[in-house]
């Protein structure tokens, strides 16, 4: 039986770690995210703290008068994009206020509602972004009604003072955060190992009550005080839906 030869051509060797190189990188930029976001918040809702959206399947009966009955979570989720892309769009600074209500039944979005409002800073391609970003990344509730809004707004937190504050020019909407203090004083009360959304991982939820929140749009209203709140970052990666891609 005639034996194969022993030594490898020089050229083979090349052309195989080429065919390597080139798959790997072919797989890599493939596999690659078409966005990245880091984003922090300053966010507050109607619940007691903690948040009980985050243990439970449903959202909490609040017993209002004349509704015994009344299952809600009305929230302010006001974010600012540390650092982040959507595709070749840049979306570093870019703000957004969130007003909404999970609703009664989160399999349905019954009673459901959500605006999206960006700061008039945000250009329409970043809007068009983010929209694809968040409605992916509060996919677990398909609200009922939709809108966005364009209005200017601050965003605040004072490590120093202990408080956080956002609120609308037209003041139609405000959060004020006040932190937690906790058992070691200048350590925070910080919630980790806990998912936010769709986010693949967050720097912990740090424990700053809400004083008052406010938010009027689209026919929605609502105001309260001395509830749930909390800051958080979140990091945030994905691909984009065809819808949004679209857009661009």
């Amino acid at each position: 039986m005639r034996r194969l030869p022993r030594v490898i051509s020089p050229a083979f060797l090349v052309l195989a770690a080429g065919l390597i190189y080139f798959s790997s990188f072919a797989q890599e930029k493939s596999s690659k995210s078409d966005f990245e976001m880091t984003a922090s918040y300053i966010e507050a809702c109607s619940c007691d703290m903690f948040c009980p959206c985050y243990f439970n399947t449903h959202s909490t009966n609040h017993m209002e008068e004349h509704h015994m009955d009344a299952h809600f979570c009305r929230a302010n989720l006001v974010l600012k994009v540390d650092n982040g892309h959507y595709k070749e769009t840049k979306l570093d600074g870019a703000k957004v206020w969130i007003g909404s209500d999970l609703g009664s039944d989160w399999s349905t979005g019954k009673d459901s509602w959500l605006v999206a409002n960006f700061d008039p800073s945000v250009s329409k391609e970043q809007q068009a972004a983010l929209l694809d970003i968040l409605t992916q990344l509060y996919s677990a509730i398909p609200f009922q009604k939709k809108a966005v809004t364009n209005t200017a707004f601050s965003w605040d937190v004072d490590t120093k003072t202990g408080v956080a504050h956002a609120k609308m020019a037209d003041g139609k909407g405000e959060v004020v955060l006040e932190r937690v203090a906790g058992n070691k004083p200048g350590e925070e009360v910080v919630m980790r190992n806990l998912k936010y959304w769709s986010a693949q991982s967050n720097d912990g939820f740090r424990m700053w009550k809400s004083k008052h929140e406010a938010f009027e749009g689209d026919g929605h209203k609502f105001s309260y005080d001395g509830t749930n709140g909390f800051l958080i970052t979140i990091h945030y990666s994905g691909m984009a839906k065809a819808a949004a891609a679209a857009a661009d």
